[in-house]
């Protein structure tokens, strides 16, 4: 996976990614010569499944608020 695929998948900025792996938080890249890196998707889904749920990397998003359907006659 390159770095755009881990954006997407994690939904996670680049700043992000980069300070997690400096931090040595992430997993570790392969390295396949001219400077490009990839990570393996097995890596990246180990990782996803050792986060605490609590983390604030992986949050559940609440459901949406129910809508009700508004009436605008009552403000004319």
């Amino acid at each position: 996976m390159t770095t755009d695929d881990l954006v997407r998948h994690l939904r996670m900025s680049r700043v992000t990614i980069w300070r997690k792996r400096a931090a040595g938080d992430f997993p570790k890249p392969c390295a396949l010569g001219g400077g490009q890196l990839r990570w393996k998707r097995r890596d990246i889904d180990e990782w996803i499944d050792r986060l605490p749920v609590s983390d604030p990397v992986c949050p559940i998003p609440p459901p949406p608020p129910a809508q009700r359907p508004r009436d605008f006659g009552r403000l004319l």
